[in-house]
């Protein structure tokens, strides 16, 4: 069922990132990590939900410009404050267990941040139960860095959080190369109990993780997938 929306704010995140602030005219209550789909004309697109605990049926979808996207193309070129925006959500089950028992290992690239930004600020603001979390966040260069302080400061405010930047084009004071390679330190290192992996961001990138952890004998079911592109 599709519901009125209005689009009350649009900001750059980067120069091709940029965050979109939507208000339901209905209630709204999603669980972190669901999604939502957009409707613009005939045009429809998924977008992970990036916010959580706003109030008044407000959320915020963090939306990068894609080349020939005819979606990010009206969003990024004709979209204004005020406009109406179908919507159809919350969707999807990428989302914590009920309980948690072991590890949560969060890997994504690009705008794939956007279902983790939501459930670690869900975490902040709710007493839930956790063992270690650890986000790995993997990008090109500095600039395309998302949320950086925000995803700093979780260290401070969830125990047992890490945040692990990678950067694959550009040399800095921390890691480099790919989100591959961090997660597999951290198995080989043994500092994993338990783990569930979410993986969220482009396909490739999604591919090659499953078949890694599934190579070194992690159940399936404890690989959780969302699929950008």
């Amino acid at each position: 069922m599709w519901q009125d929306s209005t689009l009350i704010s649009i900001e750059k995140e980067t120069e091709i990132t940029w965050k979109f602030v939507i208000k339901v005219h209905s209630d709204f209550k999603y669980i972190p990590g669901q999604f939502v789909q957009i409707k613009v004309n005939d045009l429809v697109r998924s977008y992970s939900i990036s916010s959580y605990g706003i109030d008044g049926n407000i959320f915020e979808l963090i939306i990068v410009k894609l080349e020939g996207g005819k979606m990010t193309n009206y969003l990024f070129e004709h979209a204004k404050e005020g406009d109406n925006i179908l919507i159809k959500g919350p969707l999807g089950k990428f989302t914590l267990p009920e309980t948690i028992s072991g590890d949560i290992l969060f890997v994504c690239t690009g705008t794939g941040i956007a279902p983790f930004r939501s459930i670690l600020q869900s975490l902040v603001n709710q007493k839930v139960n956790h063992k270690n979390i650890y986000l790995i966040f993997g990008t090109r260069e500095r600039k395309d860095i998302l949320y950086p302080e925000e995803m700093k400061n979780f260290e401070n405010l969830i125990k047992g959080y890490k945040y692990i930047p990678v950067l694959s084009r550009e040399k800095w004071e921390g890691m480099t190369g790919y989100v591959h390679n961090q997660y597999l330190d951290l198995i080989k290192n043994n500092k994993l109990e338990d783990p569930i992996f979410y993986l969220c961001g482009w396909r490739d990138m999604i591919k090659e993780a499953r078949g890694n952890l599934k190579d070194l004998g992690f159940d399936s079911k404890k690989i959780k997938l969302e699929i950008y592109g």
